[in-house]
């Protein structure tokens, strides 16, 4: 496994934030310094997120993390996602369900969310930093303190939606990502 002799702050590195079609919708690139390399980088990075986006980016790195440490992956899991996925602070039997049958089951889901990893090309991330893209649209607000952005996926042909909360902490809690963990075209 690949760990960073750095603290893995998911400097979230704004690579890109640019309109798309209207004010309403636009379209942030974020960049993952590599696989998560602790617990700790994953509280540090999700407590540092500034925006839905830079949050989700931080659930998008443990489902690639799973694919070569389930355990980090799941405590990470388990430290940004909202009390409808877990049970006594534990993730619940449903999320469980999600990462048995998704990305325990195919590799290839997490990858399809990697800028340049497709169908055609076995879902190969390359190496790191790893690009991650989403999209804003009209109903990226759901209410005060609920929103939805959306990752591309290389393995569909619409992005997928991922919803959070701002906590009253500040921090952004993952409410639904379900369709995260739905499968992608086969690689060819």
């Amino acid at each position: 496994m690949r760990r960073l002799s750095l603290l893995f702050v998911i400097s979230v590195v704004l690579v890109a934030y640019a309109a798309v079609a209207s004010p309403s919708a636009a379209r942030q690139d974020i960049e993952l310094p590599d696989y998560l390399p602790s617990v700790e980088a994953c509280e540090n990075a999700w407590s540092d997120a500034a925006t839905p986006e830079e949050a989700a980016s931080v659930f998008v790195a443990a489902m690639l993390t799973y694919e070569i440490d389930k355990d980090l992956a799941a405590d990470c899991f388990e430290r940004i996602v909202d009390e409808s996925y877990l049970t006594d602070a534990e993730l619940s039997y449903d999320f469980n369900f999600l990462m048995d049958v998704g990305i325990g089951k195919s590799k290839d889901i997490a990858r399809s969310y990697v800028s340049g990893a497709t169908p055609e090309n076995g879902y190969d991330i390359g190496k790191a930093p790893f690009v991650l893209k989403f999209i804003r649209d009209n109903r990226f607000q759901i209410s005060n303190d609920e929103f939805r952005t959306k990752i591309v996926t290389s393995g569909q042909p619409t992005p997928r939606p991922i919803t959070m909360r701002l906590a009253s902490n500040g921090h952004y809690r993952i409410t639904e990502a379900s369709s995260l963990f739905v499968g992608v075209a086969a690689p060819r």
